[in-house]
């Protein structure tokens, strides 16, 4: 599988720990926004030390096929991330199945990106691994990404009560899949 993909307007990368410091700032950046959708996170979260682990880690369970992400870049500013796909908990074979998340920089919300990005990362996963059963999280309040995920073609399969533990409660969430007929 190549580890950079291209859309209309988009390249999608695997990053190494090489780019910690654009992964910082993408998270710095944008804390406010993705703390609301994410567990709490530790002391350690926002310094270099931590995303040079981190990126290590994914790049080695990206190469084991267990998950995937891409980290997004405009074409005419390939330096500058600006959101990122993930597939997680891959597991093919007889259940062939992967979870789905994603986030963007609040400068590039409703731009068409992050969807630009998903079709284009769940025809990958299904062509290249075999998955065809995909599922994503979202809370109730966050329509922007039911939208996303509705315009997509995810349905919306039941609520999962108590399921995340988000700022100190936890919290309902809906489940949505998309099959993928193969």
């Amino acid at each position: 599988m190549n580890l950079e993909q291209e859309t209309p307007r988009l390249l999608m990368r695997v990053l190494t720990k090489e780019y910690a410091p654009q992964v910082l700032e993408f998270y710095r950046k944008n804390a406010e926004i993705f703390e609301q959708y994410e567990p709490i996170v530790g002391d350690d979260f926002y310094s270099l030390r931590h995303h040079e682990q981190l990126l290590s880690h994914e790049y080695n369970e990206i190469i084991k096929l267990r998950m995937l992400r891409f980290w997004l870049f405009e074409k005419d500013n390939p330096e500058e991330i600006i959101g990122t796909i993930c597939f997680q908990n891959i597991t093919p074979n007889i259940f062939a199945s992967a979870s789905v998340g994603y986030k963007m920089d609040a400068s590039y919300r409703r731009q068409g990106y992050c969807y630009e990005a998903l079709v284009s990362g769940l025809k990958l996963v299904s062509q290249e691994i075999g998955i065809r059963r995909f599922e994503a999280l979202v809370l109730p309040e966050n329509i922007p990404s039911i939208s996303l995920l509705e315009k997509i073609g995810f349905s919306r399969e039941g609520l999962l009560k108590d399921k995340v533990f988000l700022q100190n409660r936890w919290r309902d969430h809906y489940l949505y899949s998309l099959i993928i007929k193969q």
